[in-house]
């Protein structure tokens, strides 16, 4: 995934998830470079992706 924020690119594993600081519990994927709270993909979103590559090689 891609942080929103920063645009440091990590494996949505990799970030921290479920800070508690949110009322009614965390639902995002916390950004380890900056912090910034990503929501998560939904599984259509990550099924789209996976089967249409975007094909950039950066």
């Amino acid at each position: 995934m891609k942080c929103g924020f920063c645009g440091y690119e990590f494996d949505e594993y990799d970030g921290k998830r479920g800070c508690g600081a949110c009322p009614g519990g965390c639902h995002n994927i916390h950004c380890p470079r900056c912090g910034y709270k990503n929501p998560m993909e939904s599984a259509l979103l990550k099924f789209i992706k996976k089967r249409f590559p975007s094909g950039k090689t950066d």
